[in-house]
């Protein structure tokens, strides 16, 4: 049976409305969600929310991101207990388990959901964006290729179910 996965030009941008990480304080799931306000663009605000512990922070200094992007990815290569860290706190994915001698991570349930819909396909459709025509931009055309082959596919689906149990 073919199981056909459209690619609608979604981007890694698309699921950072809610990111999954773990709390610096008690090390359960805390959420990382955007903050409406008046003064600044809904993406420039970023609030860390742990409901177990009640922990909060928030950071709205969108000109840090570049930096702490490039200094957790520094981090994570140094130090790689870490592995992967959000690029708003520098704190370790919830979602994250070694798979294939790579690490598959995704921020929430809607990116793991999106993962799991393109690994599991047999027929991948690529389709032109209205406005930039085809280009290499949607997170479809961005997968590392260890999560494409079709050798690994029941080994990521695998891991892919280990990580929804974590939710």
């Amino acid at each position: 049976m073919v199981i056909r996965f459209k690619d609608y030009n979604k981007r890694l941008s698309d699921f950072e409305q809610k990111i999954l990480v773990c709390c610096p304080q008690c090390d359960c799931t805390a959420r990382v969600l955007s903050v409406n306000s008046e003064q600044s663009s809904l993406s420039s605000i970023k609030r860390i929310t742990c409901q177990h512990c009640s922990y909060t922070k928030q950071q709205s200094n969108i000109a840090k991101r570049k930096y702490r992007l490039w200094q957790n990815n520094y981090i994570a290569q140094r130090n790689s207990r870490y592995g992967i860290l959000d690029h708003f706190f520098g704190l370790p994915l919830s979602l994250q388990i070694s798979c294939c001698g790579q690490v598959l991570w995704a921020y929430n349930e809607a990116h793991l959901s999106f993962l799991e819909n393109y690994v599991q396909s047999t027929l991948r459709e690529r389709l032109a964006d209205d406005t930039l025509g085809w280009h290499n931009g949607s997170l479809a055309s961005r997968l590392p290729r260890w999560l494409k082959l079709r050798q690994d596919r029941e080994k990521v689906l695998q891991k892919i179910q280990q990580l929804k149990h974590r939710l």
